[in-house]
């Protein structure tokens, strides 16, 4: 990796540049942006009531303690606030909706919270077919907004999931087989960059930033909007399917054919697949299960063909469960929400592979092994997940004009989360994930199936992780970054999330 990354500096002719003074003190900080904002009630410090509120995430693990929260209520606000940071070299973050893992990501310790709750504003239009959506948004308000309408949007698959950082890390939607990534389907972005200006980046203009901001993450500016196409299905479906341990080995063959055939046979479908391990009394246990989806009106007893060897008894199962169904992306957003409460502590880190079934089952198996030193940790549970990218998927994002993730073949991704009770496993929990993958990662390499490619909203903390977008990718993210962001604003004052590779 070091190589590689280093072929690309050379071969970019890239100069590092950074916001050259020393970061200030972030009470300091607090202060100047108090002052810029005088009595506008918009810097919120940790003795306010609703500084907890702000500062409330998903998953208590990610969160940690700004100096100070900065509630902008429009993208002036953010103009302004940038210029100071910009000004007074003031570290900060930025929280959307609060829902990834990684601690730092969207929060930070003792410099300034950027919150963007406030930029909610949700209007659809129906002359277009489209709908502006502000960043602050979870998708809960945009399905319940554009859902009467009968359209929807490729958005999130749990609707209480921010809009913001979810669009900028890619997007995985139940409808992406069939429409692409979340963020392929955006129109338009309106951003702030480093020297406070506003712009808007579409495929009229500022187009090199257009799709820079198709997988770029926060390293280009803080985006306040976003104006998605909304598109139309029938219904939706979900059911999950659960499987003995004799059923195992054959719910593996069945799903790597889905993986390699079946995704891009009825792009309206979508599976992941699960192994599960749960330890209950001192008894641990193992289920594998089936997460389908279907973006059209589906008949439970006739289920379509691709799904069929995980409803029908082909691969016999031990239970069928059906969340939704035949109903909205909306509604089943809602319902997973409902599910997946937040308040749990939880991590996840990822890797892709190319598709290979003999691979596949060494991983699932040391899976299980790598749990083994952690299973006494209050409440431990975890999972590894694995779920295909299609031709097709792959295909819809470059008929779209394209992104910055760079995946030009099929690949599988996986990822391992486990989910503990006690803040004094946090670090232990860090070290199982990181361990986990770093053997998963070994083995796809020695195997020759390793594919670089990590999908950001499910990622570690490694910084390597855009380098996996390949290096035509990275080099073109590179111009835009000395292009939008020659001081490096938005990769020194806000220390956290993925870094384009030299900045």
């Amino acid at each position: 990796m070091a190589f590689f990354l280093a072929s690309i500096l050379l071969g970019s002719g890239l100069v590092l540049q950074v916001a050259g003074t020393p970061l200030t003190n972030s009470l300091k900080c607090c202060s100047l942006l108090d002052a810029e904002f005088r009595g506008e009630q918009k810097v919120v410090y940790p003795q306010a009531l609703e500084y907890g509120v702000l500062n409330t995430y998903y998953a208590p693990s990610s969160q940690q303690h700004p100096s100070c929260i900065f509630t902008p209520v429009d993208t002036a606000d953010v103009s302004r606030a940038i210029k100071l940071f910009t000004r007074r070299s003031c570290a900060f973050a930025i929280r959307s909706g609060g829902h990834h893992y990684n601690a730092g990501w969207a929060s930070i310790n003792n410099g300034i919270l950027v919150s963007l709750s406030n930029l909610n504003t949700v209007t659809y239009n129906s002359n277009s077919g489209s709908v502006y959506i502000g960043a602050g948004n979870r998708w809960r308000k945009v399905y319940d907004t554009v859902e009467p309408h009968n359209v929807t949007v490729v958005g999130a698959q749990n609707s209480d999931v921010g809009v913001g950082g979810f669009l900028i890390n890619g997007g995985i939607s139940y409808i992406s087989d069939e429409y692409g990534w979340a963020v392929d389907n955006v129109q338009d972005f309106e951003i702030v960059v480093a020297d406070g200006s506003v712009l808007h980046a579409n495929s009229r203009q500022n187009k090199d930033l257009f799709r820079a901001l198709k997988g770029g993450s926060s390293n280009f500016g803080i985006v306040t909007g976003f104006t998605l196409k909304t598109v139309k299905i029938n219904a939706i479906t979900n059911i999950v399917s659960w499987f003995p341990e004799s059923s195992h080995d054959s719910m593996i063959n069945a799903a790597y054919h889905y993986c390699t055939n079946g995704i891009d046979e009825d792009p309206s479908s979508q599976i992941l697949f699960v192994s599960f391990m749960h330890v209950k009394n001192g008894t641990v246990s193992i289920q594998k299960g089936a997460a389908m989806t279907y973006a059209d009106y589906m008949d439970l007893s006739n289920p379509p063909k691709v799904l069929a060897p995980f409803l029908d008894g082909t691969v016999p199962t031990s239970g069928i469960q059906t969340g939704v169904q035949n109903g909205t992306l909306g509604s089943l957003g809602h319902f997973l929400a409902a599910f997946q409460g937040p308040g749990g502590r939880t991590t996840r880190q990822t890797i892709s592979i190319i598709p290979d079934l003999v691979l596949l089952k060494k991983l699932l198996g040391v899976f299980t092994k790598m749990t083994e030193p952690y299973r006494q940790s209050e409440g431990f549970e975890a999972e590894v997940i694995f779920q295909p990218i299609g031709r097709k998927w792959i295909e819809a994002g470059n008929a779209r004009g394209g992104n910055s993730m760079g995946l030009k073949e099929p690949v599988i991704i996986m990822w391992v989360q486990p989910h503990w009770s006690s803040s004094k496993d946090d670090k232990k929990m860090g070290e199982f994930v990181s361990k986990t993958m770093a053997v998963f990662e070994k083995m796809a390499r020695e195997a020759g199936k390793l594919a670089g490619f990590e999908y950001l909203n499910y990622a570690g903390t490694r910084q390597e992780l855009i380098a996996g977008y390949g290096s035509e990718s990275v080099q073109r993210l590179q111009c835009v970054k000395r292009k939008y962001d020659p001081r490096n604003v938005f990769g020194t004052l806000l220390p956290g999330g993925p870094k384009v590779p030299g900045f």
